[in-house]
């Protein structure tokens, strides 16, 4: 008797299936072949390190960032997630938070975005590093400390969007609106990183960067009301401020000084009116945070297609507003040239 082979046994139909079998492995060979090598990827992770700066946080920087890149084909849970680290405040207590993000994803991202001052802090930590950092957005003059150019390929795993508040632009409109001024004080936050980047960059200024105005420090540290004494004994005729000076925007007005100054908010054309509204707010720069997310998305799209690398990504300025209200310097009885309101992107009426 022959004995029947235990394939047999087991697989009766095998002598048929076995011409069968090398044709249907041959097929599944060449379709694994030709799928694109993303079908296998592991998605690409961003992580987002964004602080608490009112009003919302650099919300409209996450949500354009995703819009950005889903528009160009990666789907959060298919071929992208996302991160989103949300620090417990804007001043340095919040540095814990940042280190721990840090060195939690830095083995897995695949770009960091960090949002404003906290972008030095990641910078040193993924300066020796390969992994791409882009600072969405920070100031003009934080974004020179951790490059030395704006204007050509960083060579290195860093580059992003900046804001254009000089310091020199800011006095500029404020003699252009108060043609007589002679004394104008930044009012700043010394526990504030940012307050104390642009302070430098303000103290930097050369004779004709200063448009012939004599400036004055006044440190909120010190307390709201002694920056309000020191306004009025010192015959202020306008002041400005980034971060500290917003915050205590409620008590400072109590001066009655008009509000040259540099909003380094969230905010956009639709509502720069509502932030300045019955206050002393009379002009000022400030730049939509929807615009810097979008760009990011742009550049991070492009590094993640192989279209450019990090290294070659030149940074890029974000979209600046220049704005005079018109309302609050006609409540307090400023009259603004005709030169003035045809100088700036917005009047406010």
């Amino acid at each position: 008797m022959t004995k029947t082979p235990l394939a047999d046994r087991i697989f009766p139909a095998a002598p048929a299936c076995g011409r069968v079998r090398p044709a249907f492995l041959l097929m599944c060979l060449a379709l694994f072949c030709f799928l694109p090598a993303a079908a296998f990827a592991r998605p690409k992770q961003v992580v987002f390190i964004r602080y608490r700066i009112p009003p919302n946080h650099f919300t409209s920087v996450v949500e354009e960032f995703r819009a950005g890149m889903t528009k160009r084909g990666y789907l959060d849970g298919q071929n992208i997630e996302y991160v989103d680290v949300l620090t417990r405040s804007a001043e340095q207590d919040s540095l814990p938070d940042v280190i721990s993000a840090i060195k939690k994803y830095k083995n897995s991202a695949a770009m960091f975005i960090t949002c404003g001052w906290v972008s030095m802090e990641a910078r040193r930590l993924l300066a020796g590093s390969d992994v791409p950092q882009l600072f969405v957005p920070v100031l003009e003059s934080v974004a020179l400390e951790m490059l030395p150019s704006l204007t050509r390929p960083p060579d290195t795993n860093l580059s992003g969007l900046y804001l254009m508040y000089p310091p020199e632009k800011i006095l500029r409109l404020a003699r252009l609106v108060i043609p007589a001024l002679r004394d104008y004080a930044y009012v700043y936050d010394s526990r504030i990183p940012a307050d104390l980047i642009f302070k430098k960059a303000c103290e930097h200024l050369d004779e004709p960067g200063r448009h012939g105005l004599a400036l004055h420090y006044l440190d909120l540290a010190a307390g709201v009301e002694k920056v309000l004494a020191e306004l009025r004994s010192r015959r202020i005729g306008a002041y400005g401020g980034i971060i500290g000076a917003f915050k205590s925007r409620q008590a400072l007005r109590q001066s009655n000084i008009p509000v040259i100054t540099s909003f380094t908010l969230d905010i956009d054309q639709q509502s720069i009116q509502q932030y300045t509204a019955n206050d002393t707010t009379v002009a000022g720069l400030f730049n939509p945070f929807r615009y810097c997310g979008a760009q990011a998305a742009a550049m991070t799209a492009d590094i993640f297609d192989n279209k450019r690398t990090i290294e070659a990504t030149v940074p890029r300025p974000a979209m600046q507003v220049a704005f005079i209200n018109l309302k609050n310097a006609t409540r307090l009885h400023l009259p603004v040239s005709f030169d003035a309101l045809e100088a700036v992107d917005l009047v406010i009426k």
